[in-house]
Formats: structure tokens, C-alpha cells, sequence
């Protein structure tokens, strides 16, 4: 079991997967039954803090991406492991600092 860290961005196309709504509320639930009981926060938009019997940031990631309506060809997700050093990102994004960033930690 790992605490992780979810922030997504979802693109407001819409897209074969669905609308813009339908992708949010679908990564949403597939983040909230990732979390191992209760252990789930997300009083910030597209941010969730959750608990989950994953033990990796890919792990977690898979199985967001297999849950929902997720669209890697127009969405972003990043996945932070706190527990490790672990992260992964799904779908297409520019601003490499971010890996310069986590390889600080």
C-alpha cells in the first residue's frame, strides 16, 4: 500500500471516449475506487490525495487509465507515489521540468 498524490487535466474536446464532463467524472471515479476505504481527499479541483493497496505510481496510473474514459491522445495525468520516489504521466505534455523536479526529491 502507497499514499498517492493525482492531479489531471482534461481536455474540452470531445473526444470518441466522451465529453469533457463524462471524462472528469469518470477519471474522478476511478481514482475514488482506487482508495482503500475512506482514505481519499479531493476538496481541490482535478487534485486527489488517496491511499491504495497500489504500491506503484504506473500501477495506479494503469489501472485510472483502465477505469475511466481517459483520453492520453488530449488529457494529462500525473501520478506522484509519496510513499517512494515513484511518478508517472499519461498522455502528452511539454513542460519537461516536471521530470527535473521529481528527480529532486
Amino acid at each position: 500500500m502507497s499514499v498517492f498524490v493525482v492531479s489531471f487535466r482534461i481536455s474540452d474536446q470531445t473526444v470518441p471516449l466522451g465529453t469533457y464532463s463524462e471524462r472528469w467524472e469518470s477519471v474522478n471515479d476511478a481514482i475514488k475506487a482506487q482508495a482503500v476505504g475512506r482514505n481519499y481527499w479531493r476538496e481541490t479541483t482535478s487534485f486527489v490525495a488517496l491511499h491504495s493497496d497500489k504500491t506503484t505510481a504506473q500501477a495506479l496510473a494503469t489501472a485510472i487509465d483502465a477505469g475511466s474514459k481517459f483520453a492520453a491522445s488530449v488529457d494529462l495525468l500525473l501520478v506522484v507515489n509519496l510513499s517512494a520516489k515513484g511518478y508517472k504521466i499519461l498522455g502528452n505534455y511539454s513542460d519537461k521540468d516536471i521530470d527535473a523536479i521529481m528527480a529532486l526529491r
